[in-house]
């Protein structure tokens, strides 16, 4: 008798040894790394990203994390047809609730058009505009085509934060006030700074800023 009381002792811990460890793999499913796509500015940037600007510094900062960082190139990387930009993010790189898009003057605009069209984790802005500035390259890319939907923004991004420098001479800083404040709320952050220009090299705040929203993850 003793015997086959052990033996049921041993089935029992072998089934609450799988039960937990069946428990502890759903856990795991459900908790993925968080997605960063950087989304790059337009004029062909996003023909060769990983060597324009911070992006490819960015990128190497986030995996180093152990976040799941896309910096790929891109399609119609001269233009950056809206149209294309927006089912790229969709359909090829898979932006979800878990994504963060960062996005950098033309990606800026593919960020918060993105966050009219799905939920996102969050959106950061660098150096982000709400006009063509009269430049017919910018209109033709579509962003400007239909009125900023400011409120579905805020709604689908679990997190805004936005940055600027004082001194960017292709998009002014009325530019990036103007969104910022169609966009304060409890999730928005306006980080103005001053000489970074257009943000074309690698800045800390940038990281000081993603280490905060992904801290607990």
């Amino acid at each position: 008798m003793a015997s086959l009381a052990g033996e049921a002792d041993l089935d029992s811990l072998a089934a609450t040894s799988a039960a937990i460890n069946a428990i502890a793999s759903v856990q795991q499913q459900k908790k993925k790394p968080i997605q960063i796509i950087i989304a790059p500015g337009n004029g062909g940037c996003g023909r060769n990203i990983k060597k324009v600007n911070w992006y490819g510094w960015f990128h190497k900062e986030m995996l180093s994390r152990g976040h799941d960082s896309i910096c790929e190139n891109w399609p119609d990387p001269n233009i950056c047809h809206q149209s294309n930009w927006i089912s790229y993010c969709i359909n090829d790189l898979k932006a979800d609730e878990n994504t963060i898009v960062v996005g950098h003057s033309t990606g800026a605009l593919l960020a918060m058009r993105l966050a009219e069209t799905i939920k996102l984790k969050g959106i950061v802005l660098v150096a982000a505009a709400h006009t063509d500035l009269g430049d017919a390259g910018e209109r033709a890319s579509g962003y400007f085509d239909t009125d900023w939907d400011w409120n579905t923004q805020k709604e689908n991004a679990g997190f805004i934060h936005q940055f600027h420098s004082k001194d960017d001479h292709l998009i002014p800083v009325s530019e990036a006030r103007y969104v910022a404040n169609q966009l304060q709320g409890n999730n928005a952050v306006y980080e103005e700074l001053n000489g970074y220009s257009h943000f074309f090299e690698p800045f800390q705040p940038l990281l000081d800023a993603m280490d905060t929203y992904c801290k607990d993850e």
